[in-house]
């Protein structure tokens, strides 16, 4: 009985510890998602405003082309702007003609290769369908031009795990929320169309996180009580089922290992199954003198020596009380002696 009033002293504390730790778990995870929102939100308004401000500045400079072959002190005025936002902002900014053909692009090292590498490896591209053509190559991979590897169309063709996202663009490649695509019309005196002026712009300076990441709050506090709910909850998993071992013995439950290995398992379905259908009575083990607690003796009590042989079945020593008629674990008539030769070993003798 102190066993059981100990375990349910622990039990208790250890509810308690875990749902005030769970409830601030809940708590720091419904925080983060609000910090997160607002994240989101701090970034869609900053790229709203970068949009807003690269647009009227594309326009600016489309405005400033008239005619294919660009102006150089227009493309001075370009390279200037460019290279001043670098490092912390990248721009890319090229022309195409009304047929798609490239005109021009800042900085020029960076479309000098992609177009090398578009024009030994067309056919490839073509093939593989992922770029539909020169400019859609140009406006998806631009930003990402130190990843591309052209060594990939040298090794046979086939897709394989070890081939690098670029080549077939995988929504994994284009992982950046931070890049903004632009386009503008370059029209010429007569203001007919002649071309388009692309600008991609990486703004690795935007403060948030990516829409699918996740914004973590990693402090001592909330660590504390990560650590407490992850002891109670280890705790509870051992004490329900030592307290259905304790409790399944003072009510003569069978099968007490089976409820002791499915609250293991189950982690407390089968803890409020045996709730609801436990035996309502605890065995009584207490002496009818004196109702101190007896020690397991048949015999007599060792508190007031009353004699216990009336309070135990003379049949399968099941312990009764002094008012029962029969035995209820083997229906003994407690009026009658019980058998002292076991039915037909006389029998057998004569």
């Amino acid at each position: 009985m102190n066993r059981k009033k100990l375990i349910n002293k622990m039990i208790l504390a250890a509810v308690v510890i875990f749902i005030i730790s769970g409830a601030v778990c809940i708590y720091e995870n419904s925080y983060n998602m609000s910090e997160e929102r607002s994240k989101i939100d701090m970034k869609n308004k900053k790229i709203a405003q970068l949009t807003e401000q690269y647009q009227k500045y594309l326009d600016e400079t489309a405005a400033k082309i008239n005619e294919v072959t660009i102006n150089r002190n227009v493309l001075s005025q370009i390279k200037s702007e460019i290279f001043k936002r670098m490092p912390k902002t990248k721009l890319y900014l090229w022309m195409s003609n009304v047929n798609g053909e490239f005109v021009f692009g800042v900085p020029a090292p960076v479309f000098i290769r992609l177009n090398k590498g578009f024009d030994k490896y067309r056919s490839i591209i073509e093939k593989d369908g992922v770029y539909v053509e020169r400019n859609d190559f140009l406006l998806k991979l631009v930003d990402k031009h130190n990843d591309v590897k052209f060594s990939q169309f040298e090794t046979g063709g086939q897709r394989t795990e070890d081939v690098d996202n670029w080549r077939y663009y995988d929504e994994f490649f284009r992982r950046r929320a931070t890049n903004i695509a632009l386009s503008s019309p370059v029209l010429n005196e007569e203001k007919q169309v002649i071309g388009d002026l692309y600008l991609k712009v990486d703004e690795s300076n935007i403060e948030g996180y990516y829409y699918r990441g996740k914004v973590f709050i990693k402090t001592t506090f909330f660590d504390i009580f990560h650590v407490l709910c992850g002891i109670s909850g280890f705790f509870l998993w051992f004490l329900l089922p030592t307290w259905i071992y304790i409790d399944a013995q003072g009510r003569d439950v069978k099968r007490v290992f089976l409820w002791v290995i499915l609250t293991l398992v189950s982690y407390g379905f089968a803890f409020l199954i045996y709730l609801i259908t436990r035996p309502p009575a605890l065995k009584s083990f207490l002496c009818p003198e004196c109702e101190k607690e007896l020690n397991g003796t048949k015999a007599f009590c060792p508190y007031c020596g009353f004699d216990l042989s009336s309070t135990f079945c003379p049949q399968c020593q099941y312990q009764i009380k002094p008012e029962w008629q029969f035995c209820p674990n083997c229906r003994f008539d407690m009026k009658q002696k019980p058998p002292t030769e076991i039915p037909g070993k006389k029998e057998e003798e004569q």
